[in-house]
Protein backbone atom coordinates (compact mmCIF):
# COMPACT_ATOMS: atom_id res chain seq x y z
CA UNK A 1 0.00 0.00 0.00
CA UNK A 2 1.52 3.07 -1.17
CA UNK A 3 1.15 6.50 1.12
CA UNK A 4 0.70 9.82 0.26
CA UNK A 5 0.55 12.91 2.19
CA UNK A 6 -1.94 15.87 1.88
CA UNK A 7 -0.95 18.75 2.69
CA UNK A 8 -4.11 21.91 2.46
CA UNK A 9 -5.25 24.37 4.28
CA UNK A 10 -9.22 24.27 2.74
CA UNK A 11 -10.68 21.32 5.00
CA UNK A 12 -13.44 20.68 1.99
CA UNK A 13 -10.93 20.56 -1.03
CA UNK A 14 -8.66 18.14 1.24
CA UNK A 15 -11.21 15.90 2.17
CA UNK A 16 -12.78 15.48 -1.95
CA UNK A 17 -8.76 14.82 -2.68
CA UNK A 18 -8.11 12.28 -0.16
CA UNK A 19 -11.36 10.48 -0.32
CA UNK A 20 -10.77 10.66 -3.97
CA UNK A 21 -7.35 8.76 -3.70
CA UNK A 22 -8.34 6.19 -0.43
CA UNK A 23 -10.30 4.89 -3.83
CA UNK A 24 -7.50 5.04 -6.05
CA UNK A 25 -6.27 2.52 -3.65
CA UNK A 26 -3.52 4.90 -1.38
CA UNK A 27 -3.34 5.71 1.72
CA UNK A 28 -4.12 9.08 2.78
CA UNK A 29 -2.48 10.88 5.54
CA UNK A 30 -4.37 14.69 5.45
CA UNK A 31 -2.91 17.80 7.39
CA UNK A 32 -3.66 21.33 7.50
CA UNK A 33 -0.62 23.28 7.90
CA UNK A 34 3.12 22.89 7.17
CA UNK A 35 4.21 22.53 10.52
CA UNK A 36 1.99 19.58 11.20
CA UNK A 37 3.53 18.01 7.69
CA UNK A 38 7.04 18.24 9.33
CA UNK A 39 5.28 16.21 12.28
CA UNK A 40 4.09 13.48 10.03
CA UNK A 41 7.23 13.28 7.51
CA UNK A 42 9.35 13.02 11.34
CA UNK A 43 7.18 9.83 12.45
CA UNK A 44 5.94 8.16 8.63
CA UNK A 45 7.57 7.63 5.61
CA UNK A 46 5.66 8.43 2.56
CA UNK A 47 6.00 8.07 -1.22
CA UNK A 48 4.25 11.22 -2.42
CA UNK A 49 3.69 14.26 -0.63
CA UNK A 50 0.94 16.87 -2.44
CA UNK A 51 1.05 20.13 -0.69
CA UNK A 52 -0.31 23.64 -1.29
CA UNK A 53 1.89 26.72 -1.90
CA UNK A 54 0.42 29.15 0.71
CA UNK A 55 0.23 27.56 4.23
CA UNK A 56 -0.94 29.83 7.66
CA UNK A 57 2.34 29.10 9.10
CA UNK A 58 5.04 28.15 6.75
CA UNK A 59 5.67 27.74 2.65
CA UNK A 60 4.62 24.74 0.89
CA UNK A 61 8.35 25.49 -0.59
CA UNK A 62 9.65 24.85 3.10
CA UNK A 63 7.72 21.67 3.26
CA UNK A 64 9.92 21.31 -0.24
CA UNK A 65 12.98 21.75 1.07
CA UNK A 66 12.44 20.02 4.19
CA UNK A 67 11.30 16.90 2.22
CA UNK A 68 14.45 16.96 0.11
CA UNK A 69 16.83 16.93 3.16
CA UNK A 70 14.78 13.38 4.35
CA UNK A 71 16.97 10.04 3.80
CA UNK A 72 14.51 8.73 1.75
CA UNK A 73 12.73 11.39 -0.24
CA UNK A 74 9.52 11.30 -1.42
CA UNK A 75 8.66 12.86 -4.42
CA UNK A 76 6.38 16.42 -4.06
CA UNK A 77 3.47 17.44 -6.24
CA UNK A 78 3.05 21.39 -5.93
CA UNK A 79 -0.43 22.95 -5.78
CA UNK A 80 -0.93 26.31 -6.42
CA UNK A 81 -3.88 28.87 -6.93
CA UNK A 82 -1.41 31.43 -8.71
CA UNK A 83 -1.34 30.33 -12.29
CA UNK A 84 2.11 32.24 -12.60
CA UNK A 85 5.25 30.47 -14.20
CA UNK A 86 7.69 32.08 -11.72
CA UNK A 87 6.11 29.94 -8.63
CA UNK A 88 5.76 26.89 -10.49
CA UNK A 89 9.95 27.57 -11.95
CA UNK A 90 11.02 27.67 -8.42
CA UNK A 91 9.36 25.03 -6.88
CA UNK A 92 10.95 22.55 -10.04
CA UNK A 93 14.03 24.19 -9.13
CA UNK A 94 14.42 23.15 -5.67
CA UNK A 95 13.21 19.75 -6.42
CA UNK A 96 9.19 19.69 -7.14
CA UNK A 97 8.81 16.61 -9.33
CA UNK A 98 5.48 18.37 -10.82
CA UNK A 99 2.79 21.53 -10.28
CA UNK A 100 -1.20 21.40 -10.41
CA UNK A 101 -2.57 24.89 -11.24
CA UNK A 102 -5.99 25.58 -9.16
CA UNK A 103 -8.39 24.59 -10.18
CA UNK A 104 -7.80 21.20 -11.51
CA UNK A 105 -9.25 17.96 -12.02
CA UNK A 106 -9.51 14.98 -9.85
CA UNK A 107 -8.41 12.46 -12.72
CA UNK A 108 -5.07 15.30 -13.40
CA UNK A 109 -3.99 14.35 -9.97
CA UNK A 110 -4.72 10.89 -9.95
CA UNK A 111 -2.72 10.67 -12.88
CA UNK A 112 0.17 12.13 -11.39
CA UNK A 113 0.48 10.29 -8.61
CA UNK A 114 -0.07 6.79 -10.09
CA UNK A 115 2.87 8.27 -13.10
CA UNK A 116 5.09 8.90 -9.65
CA UNK A 117 4.14 5.99 -8.12
CA UNK A 118 4.96 3.28 -11.32
CA UNK A 119 8.35 5.31 -11.33
CA UNK A 120 9.20 4.41 -7.68
CA UNK A 121 7.98 1.24 -8.27
CA UNK A 122 10.59 0.68 -11.06
CA UNK A 123 13.18 2.33 -8.94
CA UNK A 124 12.92 -0.31 -6.28
CA UNK A 125 12.90 -2.80 -8.07
CA UNK A 126 15.53 -2.29 -9.61
CA UNK A 127 17.12 -1.27 -6.86
CA UNK A 128 16.93 -5.02 -5.23
CA UNK A 129 17.79 -6.74 -8.65
CA UNK A 130 20.78 -4.61 -8.81
CA UNK A 131 21.38 -5.38 -4.74
CA UNK A 132 20.89 -9.30 -5.99
CA UNK A 133 23.31 -8.81 -8.52
CA UNK A 134 26.10 -7.56 -6.47
CA UNK A 135 25.45 -10.41 -4.04
CA UNK A 136 25.47 -13.09 -6.71
CA UNK A 137 28.83 -11.32 -8.06
CA UNK A 138 30.64 -11.08 -4.88
CA UNK A 139 33.33 -13.00 -3.59
CA UNK A 140 31.28 -13.79 -0.71
CA UNK A 141 28.88 -15.37 -2.83
CA UNK A 142 31.05 -18.17 -3.15
CA UNK A 143 29.87 -21.13 -1.00
CA UNK A 144 32.79 -22.84 0.47
CA UNK A 145 35.10 -23.25 3.45
CA UNK A 146 37.27 -26.26 2.36
CA UNK A 147 40.86 -25.55 2.36
CA UNK A 148 40.45 -26.07 -1.44
CA UNK A 149 37.97 -23.29 -1.55
CA UNK A 150 39.46 -21.04 0.83
CA UNK A 151 42.92 -20.89 -1.03
CA UNK A 152 40.91 -20.48 -4.18
CA UNK A 153 38.85 -17.43 -2.87
CA UNK A 154 42.08 -15.99 -1.42
CA UNK A 155 43.47 -16.17 -5.36
CA UNK A 156 40.63 -14.15 -6.64
CA UNK A 157 41.20 -11.54 -3.74
CA UNK A 158 44.43 -11.19 -4.96
CA UNK A 159 44.84 -11.24 -8.52
CA UNK A 160 41.15 -9.20 -9.20
CA UNK A 161 42.39 -5.85 -7.83
CA UNK A 162 45.34 -6.14 -10.66
CA UNK A 163 45.03 -6.22 -14.51
CA UNK A 164 46.46 -9.71 -14.89
CA UNK A 165 45.48 -12.30 -17.08
CA UNK A 166 43.61 -15.04 -15.18
CA UNK A 167 43.24 -18.55 -16.14
CA UNK A 168 40.52 -20.52 -14.45
CA UNK A 169 40.88 -24.14 -14.97
CA UNK A 170 38.51 -27.18 -13.58
CA UNK A 171 35.81 -29.78 -14.68
CA UNK A 172 32.97 -28.99 -16.90
CA UNK A 173 30.34 -27.61 -13.73
CA UNK A 174 32.80 -26.64 -11.05
CA UNK A 175 31.73 -22.72 -11.44
CA UNK A 176 34.58 -21.26 -13.50
CA UNK A 177 31.70 -18.26 -15.06
CA UNK A 178 31.04 -17.14 -11.75
CA UNK A 179 34.64 -17.34 -10.61
CA UNK A 180 35.02 -14.98 -13.87
CA UNK A 181 32.37 -12.76 -12.94
CA UNK A 182 33.30 -12.04 -9.27
CA UNK A 183 37.02 -11.39 -10.50
CA UNK A 184 35.34 -8.86 -13.03
CA UNK A 185 32.82 -7.13 -10.44
CA UNK A 186 35.61 -6.75 -7.86
CA UNK A 187 37.91 -5.31 -10.19
CA UNK A 188 38.76 -1.70 -11.42
CA UNK A 189 36.74 -2.56 -14.43
CA UNK A 190 33.59 -3.38 -12.71
CA UNK A 191 31.84 -0.33 -14.21
CA UNK A 192 32.70 -1.51 -17.81
CA UNK A 193 31.46 -4.32 -19.84
CA UNK A 194 32.29 -8.04 -18.96
CA UNK A 195 31.52 -9.81 -22.38
CA UNK A 196 31.68 -13.63 -22.56
CA UNK A 197 32.24 -15.81 -25.18
CA UNK A 198 31.79 -19.80 -25.09
CA UNK A 199 34.50 -21.40 -27.79
CA UNK A 200 33.30 -24.56 -27.85
CA UNK A 201 29.71 -23.29 -28.57
CA UNK A 202 30.61 -21.52 -31.94
CA UNK A 203 31.78 -22.92 -35.11
CA UNK A 204 35.15 -22.12 -36.27
CA UNK A 205 33.82 -19.95 -39.14
CA UNK A 206 31.38 -17.92 -36.80
CA UNK A 207 33.95 -17.92 -33.37
CA UNK A 208 36.26 -15.02 -35.69
CA UNK A 209 33.30 -13.05 -36.16
CA UNK A 210 31.81 -12.88 -33.10
CA UNK A 211 34.94 -12.01 -31.45
CA UNK A 212 36.43 -9.50 -33.66
CA UNK A 213 33.24 -8.44 -35.33
CA UNK A 214 33.04 -8.03 -39.51
CA UNK A 215 32.38 -5.49 -42.13
CA UNK A 216 29.33 -5.73 -44.21
CA UNK A 217 30.19 -8.00 -47.53
CA UNK A 218 32.73 -9.71 -45.70
CA UNK A 219 32.01 -12.98 -46.19
CA UNK A 220 28.61 -14.92 -47.48
CA UNK A 221 25.44 -13.46 -45.27
CA UNK A 222 27.44 -10.43 -44.12
CA UNK A 223 24.69 -8.08 -44.65
CA UNK A 224 25.45 -5.75 -42.34
CA UNK A 225 28.56 -4.53 -40.35
CA UNK A 226 28.83 -6.32 -36.52
CA UNK A 227 31.00 -5.45 -33.77
CA UNK A 228 32.48 -8.16 -31.98
CA UNK A 229 33.24 -9.24 -28.40
CA UNK A 230 36.90 -7.96 -28.07
CA UNK A 231 35.19 -4.64 -29.39
CA UNK A 232 31.99 -4.35 -27.05
CA UNK A 233 34.57 -5.46 -24.17
CA UNK A 234 36.60 -2.09 -24.53
CA UNK A 235 37.63 -0.79 -21.05
CA UNK A 236 36.19 -3.70 -19.45
CA UNK A 237 36.95 -7.78 -19.54
CA UNK A 238 36.38 -9.96 -21.99
CA UNK A 239 36.21 -13.93 -20.78
CA UNK A 240 36.58 -16.77 -23.07
CA UNK A 241 35.06 -19.45 -21.85
CA UNK A 242 36.68 -23.20 -23.31
CA UNK A 243 39.93 -21.50 -24.44
CA UNK A 244 41.21 -24.81 -25.27
CA UNK A 245 38.50 -25.18 -28.31
CA UNK A 246 39.67 -22.64 -30.26
CA UNK A 247 40.68 -23.84 -33.64
CA UNK A 248 44.13 -23.42 -34.82
CA UNK A 249 44.14 -20.64 -37.42
CA UNK A 250 42.20 -18.47 -35.26
CA UNK A 251 45.04 -19.33 -32.41
CA UNK A 252 47.32 -17.25 -34.37
CA UNK A 253 45.32 -14.11 -34.68
CA UNK A 254 44.10 -14.57 -31.00
CA UNK A 255 48.06 -14.73 -30.13
CA UNK A 256 48.22 -11.58 -31.59
CA UNK A 257 45.10 -9.51 -30.02
CA UNK A 258 46.58 -10.73 -26.69
CA UNK A 259 50.00 -9.37 -27.14
CA UNK A 260 49.24 -5.87 -28.52
CA UNK A 261 45.51 -5.66 -27.87
CA UNK A 262 45.59 -4.97 -31.78
CA UNK A 263 42.71 -6.19 -34.05
CA UNK A 264 41.34 -6.09 -37.46
CA UNK A 265 37.38 -6.76 -38.33
CA UNK A 266 36.79 -9.61 -40.56
CA UNK A 267 36.65 -8.03 -44.50
CA UNK A 268 38.58 -4.47 -42.81
CA UNK A 269 42.22 -3.29 -43.15
CA UNK A 270 41.62 -0.97 -40.34
CA UNK A 271 43.83 -1.46 -37.41
CA UNK A 272 42.08 -1.18 -34.25
CA UNK A 273 43.25 -1.35 -30.69
CA UNK A 274 41.27 -1.66 -27.55
CA UNK A 275 41.58 -1.83 -23.39
CA UNK A 276 40.03 -5.10 -21.97
CA UNK A 277 41.62 -7.61 -19.38
CA UNK A 278 41.72 -11.04 -20.53
CA UNK A 279 40.23 -13.90 -18.19
CA UNK A 280 40.09 -17.69 -19.94
CA UNK A 281 38.96 -20.86 -18.63
CA UNK A 282 38.68 -24.82 -19.62
CA UNK A 283 37.77 -27.81 -18.45
CA UNK A 284 41.10 -29.42 -20.57
CA UNK A 285 44.33 -30.18 -19.51
CA UNK A 286 45.97 -27.27 -21.49
CA UNK A 287 48.97 -28.40 -20.83
CA UNK A 288 48.21 -31.50 -22.57
CA UNK A 289 46.70 -29.97 -25.34
CA UNK A 290 50.00 -28.53 -25.96
CA UNK A 291 51.85 -31.71 -25.79
CA UNK A 292 48.93 -33.39 -28.27
CA UNK A 293 49.37 -30.04 -30.33
CA UNK A 294 46.02 -29.04 -30.40
CA UNK A 295 47.06 -25.33 -28.57
CA UNK A 296 50.31 -23.35 -29.89
CA UNK A 297 52.71 -23.03 -26.96
CA UNK A 298 53.28 -19.99 -27.31
CA UNK A 299 49.55 -19.17 -26.70
CA UNK A 300 49.59 -21.21 -23.53
CA UNK A 301 51.81 -19.09 -22.08
CA UNK A 302 50.16 -16.34 -22.72
CA UNK A 303 47.19 -16.90 -20.72
CA UNK A 304 48.58 -19.03 -18.16
CA UNK A 305 49.65 -15.46 -16.29
CA UNK A 306 47.87 -16.27 -12.95
CA UNK A 307 45.94 -19.86 -13.04
CA UNK A 308 43.37 -21.02 -10.41
CA UNK A 309 42.71 -24.59 -10.34
CA UNK A 310 39.44 -25.02 -8.92
CA UNK A 311 38.19 -28.39 -6.95
CA UNK A 312 35.58 -30.92 -8.24
CA UNK A 313 33.09 -31.02 -5.81
CA UNK A 314 33.75 -34.70 -4.88
CA UNK A 315 37.13 -33.05 -3.89
CA UNK A 316 35.67 -31.03 -0.89
CA UNK A 317 33.17 -32.78 -0.35
CA UNK A 318 32.32 -30.69 3.48
CA UNK A 319 31.27 -27.81 1.31
CA UNK A 320 28.24 -29.63 -0.01
CA UNK A 321 25.88 -29.15 3.10
CA UNK A 322 26.47 -25.17 2.61
CA UNK A 323 26.20 -25.64 -0.80
CA UNK A 324 23.16 -27.49 -0.78
CA UNK A 325 21.42 -25.19 2.24
CA UNK A 326 22.44 -22.38 -0.16
CA UNK A 327 20.67 -23.41 -3.65
CA UNK A 328 17.54 -24.26 -1.33
CA UNK A 329 17.32 -20.62 0.01
CA UNK A 330 17.47 -18.68 -3.35
CA UNK A 331 15.20 -21.39 -5.26
CA UNK A 332 13.36 -23.38 -2.44
CA UNK A 333 13.15 -21.62 0.69
CA UNK A 334 10.44 -23.39 1.79
CA UNK A 335 12.22 -26.60 1.55
CA UNK A 336 14.93 -28.30 3.28
CA UNK A 337 16.32 -31.58 3.53
CA UNK A 338 17.29 -34.50 5.73
CA UNK A 339 20.35 -35.56 6.96
CA UNK A 340 19.93 -39.19 5.35
CA UNK A 341 19.81 -37.56 2.09
CA UNK A 342 22.49 -35.03 2.88
CA UNK A 343 24.57 -37.72 3.44
CA UNK A 344 23.95 -39.35 0.33
CA UNK A 345 24.59 -36.29 -1.39
CA UNK A 346 28.13 -36.27 0.22
CA UNK A 347 29.22 -39.64 -0.67
CA UNK A 348 27.91 -39.27 -4.25
CA UNK A 349 31.11 -38.76 -6.90
CA UNK A 350 29.14 -35.80 -8.67
CA UNK A 351 30.87 -36.38 -12.29
CA UNK A 352 28.79 -32.90 -13.30
CA UNK A 353 30.01 -30.77 -9.85
CA UNK A 354 27.75 -28.23 -8.82
CA UNK A 355 25.32 -28.40 -12.38
CA UNK A 356 24.85 -31.90 -11.26
CA UNK A 357 23.96 -30.86 -7.53
CA UNK A 358 21.71 -28.02 -8.79
CA UNK A 359 19.77 -30.06 -10.90
CA UNK A 360 19.01 -33.30 -8.61
CA UNK A 361 17.93 -30.55 -6.06
CA UNK A 362 15.73 -28.47 -9.32
CA UNK A 363 14.60 -32.71 -9.59
CA UNK A 364 13.98 -33.12 -5.54
CA UNK A 365 12.02 -30.22 -5.07
CA UNK A 366 9.40 -31.23 -7.80
CA UNK A 367 9.25 -34.87 -6.38
CA UNK A 368 8.26 -33.09 -2.88
CA UNK A 369 5.78 -30.87 -4.39
CA UNK A 370 4.22 -33.54 -6.44
CA UNK A 371 4.10 -36.01 -3.34
CA UNK A 372 3.95 -33.80 -0.65
CA UNK A 373 2.11 -34.51 2.83
CA UNK A 374 0.67 -31.75 4.70
CA UNK A 375 3.51 -30.05 5.98
CA UNK A 376 6.25 -32.19 4.85
CA UNK A 377 8.28 -30.10 2.85
CA UNK A 378 11.72 -31.91 3.46
CA UNK A 379 13.87 -33.84 0.89
CA UNK A 380 14.66 -37.44 2.19
CA UNK A 381 16.22 -40.22 0.61
CA UNK A 382 13.01 -41.37 -1.86
CA UNK A 383 13.11 -38.09 -3.77
CA UNK A 384 16.61 -38.27 -4.80
CA UNK A 385 17.70 -41.01 -7.79
CA UNK A 386 18.79 -44.55 -7.56
CA UNK A 387 22.18 -44.16 -8.41
CA UNK A 388 22.79 -41.81 -4.74
CA UNK A 389 21.53 -45.23 -3.09
CA UNK A 390 23.63 -47.65 -5.01
CA UNK A 391 26.72 -45.14 -4.64
CA UNK A 392 27.15 -45.28 -1.20
CA UNK A 393 27.31 -49.49 -1.16
CA UNK A 394 30.79 -50.08 -0.04
CA UNK A 395 32.88 -51.61 -2.58
CA UNK A 396 33.70 -55.14 -1.38
CA UNK A 397 36.75 -57.74 -2.58
CA UNK A 398 33.80 -60.16 -3.72
CA UNK A 399 32.15 -57.25 -5.60
CA UNK A 400 35.57 -56.82 -7.83
CA UNK A 401 36.81 -60.74 -8.45
CA UNK A 402 35.84 -62.29 -11.36
CA UNK A 403 37.08 -63.91 -14.46
CA UNK A 404 39.74 -61.48 -16.22
CA UNK A 405 39.97 -59.04 -12.80
CA UNK A 406 43.23 -57.92 -13.31
CA UNK A 407 44.97 -55.84 -10.18
CA UNK A 408 47.73 -54.73 -12.38
CA UNK A 409 44.85 -53.30 -14.82
CA UNK A 410 42.91 -51.72 -11.73
CA UNK A 411 46.48 -49.74 -10.06
CA UNK A 412 46.70 -48.29 -13.57
CA UNK A 413 42.95 -47.20 -14.16
CA UNK A 414 42.92 -45.65 -10.52
CA UNK A 415 46.56 -43.96 -10.93
CA UNK A 416 45.11 -42.72 -14.13
CA UNK A 417 41.58 -41.21 -12.62
CA UNK A 418 43.13 -39.71 -10.01
CA UNK A 419 45.60 -37.75 -12.55
CA UNK A 420 42.59 -37.03 -14.48
CA UNK A 421 40.71 -35.14 -11.93
CA UNK A 422 43.88 -33.50 -10.39
CA UNK A 423 44.29 -31.77 -13.85
CA UNK A 424 47.98 -33.84 -14.02
CA UNK A 425 49.15 -32.24 -10.22
CA UNK A 426 50.75 -35.54 -8.80
CA UNK A 427 50.67 -33.84 -5.46
CA UNK A 428 46.91 -33.80 -5.74
CA UNK A 429 46.59 -37.09 -7.21
CA UNK A 430 48.82 -38.66 -4.40
CA UNK A 431 46.09 -36.97 -1.66
CA UNK A 432 43.23 -38.22 -3.71
CA UNK A 433 44.96 -41.91 -3.79
CA UNK A 434 46.02 -41.98 -0.33
CA UNK A 435 49.64 -42.23 -0.81
CA UNK A 436 52.88 -40.40 -0.77
CA UNK A 437 54.06 -38.42 -3.79
CA UNK A 438 57.44 -40.67 -3.89
CA UNK A 439 55.46 -43.73 -3.99
CA UNK A 440 52.81 -42.28 -7.03
CA UNK A 441 56.28 -41.31 -8.89
CA UNK A 442 57.50 -45.17 -8.28
CA UNK A 443 53.97 -46.70 -9.40
CA UNK A 444 53.89 -44.62 -12.61
CA UNK A 445 57.58 -45.19 -13.44
CA UNK A 446 57.01 -48.85 -13.11
CA UNK A 447 53.37 -48.07 -15.50
CA UNK A 448 55.98 -47.17 -18.07
CA UNK A 449 58.38 -49.78 -17.45
CA UNK A 450 55.39 -52.13 -17.96
CA UNK A 451 54.13 -50.24 -21.37
CA UNK A 452 58.07 -50.22 -22.69
CA UNK A 453 57.86 -54.17 -22.22
CA UNK A 454 54.64 -54.45 -23.98
CA UNK A 455 55.98 -51.84 -27.18
CA UNK A 456 59.30 -54.11 -27.06
CA UNK A 457 57.94 -57.94 -26.62
CA UNK A 458 61.08 -59.22 -27.89
CA UNK A 459 62.55 -58.09 -24.62
CA UNK A 460 61.66 -59.66 -21.41
CA UNK A 461 61.16 -57.87 -18.21
CA UNK A 462 64.74 -58.71 -16.96
CA UNK A 463 66.07 -57.17 -19.77
CA UNK A 464 67.38 -60.56 -21.18
CA UNK A 465 66.21 -61.76 -25.11
CA UNK A 466 64.69 -65.13 -26.12
CA UNK A 467 66.64 -67.34 -27.96
CA UNK A 468 65.59 -67.02 -31.51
Amino acid sequence: MRHILLVDDEPKLGRVLATALQSAGYTVERVLSGSEALAKLASMTFDVVVTDLKLPDISGIQVLQHVRELPSAPDVIMMTAYASAETAVEAMRLGAVDYLIKPFSIDELRIKIARLIGRRALQEQNGNLQAQLEKVQSIESLVGTSARMREVIEQIHQVAATDATVLLLGESGTGKTVLARAIHHHSRRRNGPLCEVHCAALPPTLLESELFGHERGAFTGAVEQRIGHVEKADRGTLFLDEIGDVPPLLQVKLLRFIQDHQFHRVGSSQLRTVDVRFIFASNRNLAQAVRDQTLREDLFYRINVFPIHLPALRERSDDIPKLVHDILRRRHPLLSIGQPALDLLQRYPWPGNIRELENILERAAILVGTGNAAGQNVIGVEHLPRAFADSALPVTPSGLLHPGFSIDRLEKELIMESLARSSGNKTEAAKLLGITRRRLYSRLKSIENDNESEDNPAESTDGIKPKQ
